[in-house]
C-alpha cells in the first residue's frame, strides 16, 4: 500500500486529468490481478463496489481510538493536526510509528491484503463486533509503514480519498494501462 499511497499523492498533486490517467494507468499496469482488482476500486474512494450493500461499519472514533492504540499520540495533537489538514487521514498519518519489533509475522499491506481486513470488518457483527472492528482498524493501521500510507489508508476507510479522481477516470487508467476501451460500468 505505499506504493498505492505514492501514487495517491502524485495523482493529487497534478490538475490534468490525462497526468493523473498515466500516473494510474502505471501504477495499475504493475500489480497482479487480485491487487489490480482492490486497487482500482480503491482509487474510486470506496473499500468496496457501489453495487455492494456491505459496508465497514466504522466511524471516526472506531479509526481515532485504533490510531491511538498503535502510535500513541494526544487528542490535543490530533486537533492540531485535524484543523491545519481538515482531514482525518492527512490528520492521522503523521503520526505512524513503525512497528519495533522485529516479529517474524509482520504485515505487510497490499491491496489485496487490506481488502481482505475490509471484507473481516463488514463481517463483523454481535455484541463483540465494534470491538473486532477496532481491533482489525489498529492491525492495519499497525501495517503501515509510513505517513503517506497511513494517511490513504485511512482515506479509504472513511470513503474520502479527494484526489481528483471520479469513477470515470479509474476507468479510462485502467483501459489505457490495458489498452482496451473503457468500460464505463466497471465499478457498479
Amino acid at each position: 500500500m505505499r506504493r498505492f499511497g505514492e501514487t495517491c499523492a502524485a495523482i493529487a498533486a497534478r490538475a490534468g486529468k490525462l497526468e493523473k490517467i498515466a500516473l494510474l494507468a502505471a501504477y495499475l499496469r504493475s500489480l497482479d490481478d487480485a491487487d489490480l482488482s482492490a486497487a482500482a476500486r480503491f482509487f474510486t474512494g470506496s473499500p468496496f463496489a457501489a453495487r455492494d450493500d456491505r459496508s465497514l461499519g466504522i466511524g471516526w472514533r472506531t479509526i481515532v481510538a485504533a490510531a491511538q492504540s498503535a502510535w500513541g499520540f494526544h487528542d490535543v495533537e490530533l486537533g492540531a493536526n485535524y484543523r491545519e489538514h481538515g482531514d482525518l487521514g492527512a490528520a492521522l498519518g503523521p503520526f505512524v510509528r513503525p512497528a519495533m519489533d522485529l516479529a517474524l509475522f509482520s504485515e505487510t499491506l497490499t491491496p489485496a491484503s487490506l481488502y481482505s481486513l475490509f471484507e473481516e470488518i463488514a463481517r463483523a457483527r454481535g455484541k463483540a463486533a465494534g470491538r473486532k472492528r477496532e481491533v482489525l482498524c489498529e492491525r492495519i493501521l499497525r501495517a503501515c509503514t509510513d505517513a503517506t500510507e497511513a494517511t490513504y489508508v485511512i482515506k479509504i476507510m472513511t470513503g474520502d480519498l479527494r484526489i481528483g479522481l471520479r469513477e470515470g477516470l479509474v476507468a479510462d487508467a485502467v483501459a489505457a494501462a490495458f489498452q482496451r476501451e473503457a468500460a464505463r460500468t466497471l465499478f457498479l
